[in-house]
């Protein structure tokens, strides 16, 4: 009987905390960098038609983030990848990978 009691309180528990899991803010928010997203200069499936210079790759992203009213920060340029961090009014929001060669833009964040 104790055990079909703590069942239920662990099944009520289990509903009552999913739900409000909803309630909290930034729950049903977009995601700022949606997973797999590139960059206006590429195609979609990731196709660019050569590697783009670090200069090239740094306009691409403040152009992409710049039409979503957020401002971008290059940390480090390592080979083809860019790291780079997504700020909206001096906050981090996001920190991505930005990859030259198929203009791909990951967040790690």
């Amino acid at each position: 009987m104790k055990m079909k009691y703590g069942f239920i309180i662990a099944i009520a528990s289990v509903l009552f905390i999913s739900h409000l899991a909803g309630a909290f803010p930034g729950s049903n928010e977009k995601p700022v960098t949606p997973y797999g997203d590139s960059c206006k200069r590429c195609s979609e499936y990731g196709n660019c038609k050569s590697t783009m210079s670090h200069e090239d790759a740094q306009k691409a992203l403040i152009e992409y983030y710049h039409d979503k009213g957020l401002g971008v920060e290059l940390e480090k340029k390592r080979g083809r990848f860019i790291r780079a961090k997504v700020t909206d009014n001096k906050k981090v929001v996001d920190v991505i990978i930005f990859d030259r060669r198929s203009g791909r833009i990951r967040s790690i964040y």
